[in-house]
């Protein structure tokens, strides 16, 4: 029943659509779904989840705001653009969402991929900071510098 009802909102978005002009409107949007994934950091999930939140946003976006077009090509294909690009930004909020509830099945803090390189890069930028101060001051003991990069 479900997918009968996805099959009859797919006819209504494409309506009086060829097989090209449905390509140009969704392979960008799936296309910029794919750099998502590929960008986003994190293990296997939070890609999955990132690329397909960002282009069935920006496919659902384009699609929907295309329809007011109403046949005039240029006007549906600029309306397109504006609802793939909102779509995109709505797509990633929800995709936010997603991460950030996996995480928190999982045992985390409930943070995106983002949020959780963020605070891996501060601690140790923390490390960093103290080792410095330390071995400035002569606290540290020989060769206990060894893993200090000198950022200085």
């Amino acid at each position: 029943m479900k997918l009968r009802l996805a099959g009859e909102a797919l006819k209504w978005l494409f309506k009086n659509q060829g097989g090209g002009e449905i390509a140009m409107r969704v392979v960008p949007d799936v296309g910029f779904g794919i750099l998502e994934a590929a960008m986003t950091p994190g293990d296997f999930g939070d890609k999955l989840i990132a690329g397909t939140a960002s282009a069935a946003g920006g496919v659902l976006g384009g699609a929907l705001l295309g329809k007011a077009g109403r046949g005039n090509q240029m006007l549906t294909q600029g309306l397109d653009l504006a609802g793939s690009v909102g779509g995109d930004f709505g797509g990633r909020y929800l995709g936010d969402l997603a991460q950030r509830g996996k995480d928190s099945l999982l045992g985390g803090q409930g943070q995106t991929a983002y949020e959780r390189m963020s605070a891996e890069q501060y601690e140790l930028m923390k490390k960093q900071a103290q080792t410095q101060v330390l071995a400035e001051l002569g606290l540290l003991p020989a060769g206990a510098q060894s893993g200090f990069n000198g950022i200085a």
